[in-house]
């Protein structure tokens, strides 16, 4: 198998799906369906006696299914978590800054020093690479990944419109390389460690 655009974009499929967060079903208003309920017909004599009211549990489920709200591919996304895991820290830590489903702010500070090594700012004044880093702290605290809202970056810097796109815009082009390049290289060693491990069982 050869990891081409297409494999890419499968990859990218299976993990945003191995770390979305399932949730219980919900009933037609909002609310969370109950496994057991309370019939609440009239209680009825019987010989002086109080019929008992009688919990049972609803139909929550076809006959077959599971009870439990989760994924089909369940067992395959305990597999890729797993791979995940076994990643290095910046490779782990972006799959799942990038596809997970509320990620924890505490990635960031790995993520953006991973992008800023890789930035060309040696010849750059001190000054600039503050503000390039403002940039990229603004872009991935807002997930902004492939694109992004430049008034965003220039008010975050606390530049005109007219100093930002005269001294900063190319350097967010470098940054969306940089954040492109950091997934291509994240999902090449998903895809190796992944297919690697199916393999070998």
């Amino acid at each position: 198998m050869t990891f081409d655009e297409r494999q890419q974009e499968n990859d990218r499929i299976l993990i945003t799906s191995a770390l979305a967060h399932y949730q219980p079903a919900k009933t037609s208003d909002g609310s969370e369906r109950a496994i057991f309920s309370i019939d609440n017909h009239p209680t009825k004599r019987k010989h002086r006696r109080i019929t008992p009211q009688t919990m049972h549990a609803t139909s929550t489920r076809n006959k077959g299914v599971s009870r439990l709200n989760c994924s089909e591919d369940v067992f395959e996304h305990l597999k890729v978590q797993r791979t995940i895991k076994a990643l290095s820290p910046i490779v782990a830590s972006w799959l799942v800054y990038r596809y997970g489903e509320n990620p924890p702010q505490t990635l960031l500070p790995l993520l953006i020093e991973a992008v800023m090594d890789q930035l060309p700012l040696t010849k750059c004044r001190k000054k600039t690479q503050q503000n390039v880093r403002l940039m990229l702290t603004e872009r991935l605290s807002r997930r902004e990944f492939d694109d992004c809202l430049q008034r965003h970056l220039f008010e975050s810097m606390g530049v005109s419109e007219q100093a930002y796109y005269a001294s900063y815009a190319k350097h967010n082009t470098n940054i969306t390389k940089q954040i492109q390049a950091l997934d291509q290289q994240s999902l090449l060693a998903f895809f190796q460690c992944h297919n690697d491990s199916s393999e070998s069982k």
